[in-house]
């Protein structure tokens, strides 16, 4: 959150397609997706490494592991688009950090750029890429047990934990992610039924978007559907190679009996069912940023302004709340009324979670994820933020519209909110 006159824009973005649980990305490291993502990004930006110095790389990655070296990520994906691109003195130069915030931490690499561009004295940058990455299909098994005092070699006997689940609890609130969004959901009023045609409704969105966004990739016509993704070249489960345009969790033979016929996750009377939750996913994301000034200076066009962004918190045994106070305190800092917004984009972690959000806020549902959502598509829980920033910049200028704000809510009782203005 930053009230200074200095403004930031979002020179260009770009993003995977989502992979599903095992799928298209099952051996691809989120660091190797990150790279494509960097690589595609500084591409589509059309700046001259040689010209325009990266000040600094923000990466974000939740399920962050020392098996393979993600503890290096943002070094680690500069360093090899640097060699990809012929670049020897600007990205392998520039310093990089990584950044967490749950579910925000897609928003939090763009909320850190923004104060960098926007900072006065040595912290101050002209040009920030930021990326958000994650392999969920790689998530480990951990061995628990600590090194022994006498011994920095052996280990205690210990259990193992599931590095994945882990995070979908709550400990110190005795509670479950989907279980907030039960609890969240009922105290709005939502009912399974409404949980079941939502989750429909986001796969048959999802479906006609890629029914269009399918003629781009075809005859190049105008048929700008998604055109965040880029495709990605991978290898199957049989070995051949693949060439990647889609979010791999669309469900094309989706419908409502099958899904009102699936079992609460926690018990008799649960709104969450394997239908109307989120998908397990892999993807990133990446973006270049600018001060805009810096960018007018140089000629470089640019996509977006970033008007403002908000993180809010709510009671951490119903987080799905929280886009409702972070779009509403966003507002307020902005000085705009809800509608003044032509798109919203709000991740729907669970249906019961979103529908409690679009109820409180009285969200219109011809324009909120308006090309499905995480549901149908996938939540690859750090780059998410980033992800449908994207897709909210590029639907925006389809449709010829100007003010969009993407949320999401964020584990622990947290929401987050950016604004992007289309130039």
């Amino acid at each position: 959150m930053n009230n200074n006159k200095k403004e930031v824009v979002i020179v260009s973005a770009a993003r995977t397609p989502i992979g599903k649980h095992g799928g298209y990305y099952n051996n691809l490291p989120a660091e190797d997706l990150a790279v494509l993502a960097v690589k595609e990004a500084i591409l589509r930006s059309g700046i001259d490494l040689a010209k325009t110095k990266i000040d600094q790389v923000i990466a974000g990655m939740i399920y962050i592991d020392s098996q393979n070296q993600q503890i290096y990520l943002p070094r680690n994906v500069a360093v090899r688009v640097a060699d990809l691109l012929n670049d020897k003195d600007n990205l392998k130069t520039a310093p990089g950090n990584t950044t967490l915030r749950i579910c925000g931490t897609g928003f939090q690499v763009l909320a850190d750029a923004f104060d960098h561009i926007t900072a006065d004295g040595p912290n101050k940058a002209n040009c920030i890429i930021s990326f958000a990455t994650e392999n969920m299909s790689q998530t480990n098994l951990i061995h628990q047990g600590r090194r022994k005092r006498d011994s920095v070699w052996d280990f205690e006997d210990a259990p193992t934990k599931d590095y994945l689940m882990e995070g979908f609890n709550h400990n110190l609130f005795k509670t479950l992610m989907p279980k907030t969004a039960d609890v969240y959901g009922k105290q709005t009023g939502i009912t399974r039924k409404d949980c079941d045609e939502f989750s429909y409704l986001s796969h048959k969105r999802a479906i006609e978007t890629q029914k269009n966004q399918w003629n781009r990739f075809k005859d190049s016509n105008d048929h700008n559907y998604l055109m965040g993704i880029f495709t990605v070249d991978t290898v199957d489960k049989a070995g051949n190679t693949l060439c990647v345009w889609r979010d791999e969790g669309v469900k094309y033979d989706v419908n409502l009996e099958e899904l009102s016929n699936l079992r609460p996750l926690l018990g008799k009377g649960g709104l969450v069912t394997p239908g109307t939750a989120s998908q397990i996913s892999d993807g990133a994301a990446a973006a270049v940023l600018m001060d805009k000034d810096f960018a007018d200076k140089n000629n470089i066009p640019y996509l977006a302004i970033i008007k403002g962004y908000q993180f809010s918190t709510v009671d951490p045994e119903i987080m799905g709340q929280g886009p409702v106070p972070a779009v509403r305190d966003l507002l307020k800092q902005l000085n705009m009324q809800q509608s003044d917004v032509d798109l919203f984009e709000v991740n729907e972690a669970f249906a019961a979670q979103y529908l409690g959000v679009e109820k409180e806020l009285g969200l219109p549902r011809e324009k909120t994820n308006v090309n499905g959502g995480a549901i149908a598509m996938g939540h690859n829980i750090a780059a998410t933020g980033l992800r449908i920033t994207t897709d909210l910049v590029y639907e925006l200028k389809r449709r010829g519209l100007k003010t969009g704000i993407a949320s999401a809510c964020i584990g622990g009782g947290q929401g987050g909110a950016i604004c992007v203005e289309i130039v």
